[in-house]
């Protein structure tokens, strides 16, 4: 049985209140760039296996659009949008004012358009948290994976050299068009 000391639970109970602060920034950013209501609710924020983090985004089969950031700067760390695949096409038609169902596929403009909802989204998160803990974080360019969400959630547990362990995650449940868009942001900070 692991005891957590009372210093690791404050950093964790800060890093939380730190993140869903972060959380409600970039709620603010998407609902700016879309006339649709979006909600993005914490829907888990703590300390999870890193091999159960594949079971977020639901069935490990399901197709997916993941868009990945790579965080730098004094607190690295690891970002992943996950939408299942109609989600995405949803979203896209949402921000780009189309009618909903015109788009059918993610080719280079539904990319490009994912890619720069995770910019702006990952780019509010981490000013949030930047500005609770006084420290730099900078997003690396966004990568766009289209493949089964177990795949997609592998590739960024792999990159973050821990995935026999525990790691600290924030979960992030997209809501919105009457529960017909839905989504996670997975955060996962290079906590020593």
């Amino acid at each position: 049985m692991v005891v957590e000391s009372k210093k690791s639970r404050e950093s964790l109970t800060g890093f939380m209140t730190a993140a869903k602060s972060g959380v409600k920034k970039a709620a603010d950013a998407l609902r700016t760039m879309s006339a649709s209501a979006v909600r993005l609710e914490v829907i888990s924020a703590g300390i999870c296996p890193t091999a159960r983090l594949s079971e977020v985004a639901g069935s490990p089969e399901d197709l997916v659009v993941g868009v990945y950031i790579g965080v730098l700067g004094d607190m690295r760390g690891h970002a992943l949008f996950i939408y299942p695949y109609e989600s995405a096409l949803l979203l896209v038609d949402m921000i780009t004012g189309l009618p909903l169902g015109t788009t059918v596929d993610v080719d280079e403009m539904e990319q490009s358009v994912l890619k720069e909802i995770g910019n702006i989204m990952v780019s509010s998160y981490l000013n949030a948290i930047s500005d609770f803990y006084r420290c730099s974080l900078l997003p690396t360019p966004p990568g766009l994976a289209v493949d089964m969400a177990a795949a997609v959630v592998d590739s960024v547990l792999l990159n973050t050299g821990r995935f026999e362990e525990d790691t600290i995650s924030v979960v992030t449940k997209f809501a919105g068009i009457k529960g017909s868009l839905r989504g996670f942001f997975l955060y996962i900070p290079e906590l020593d």
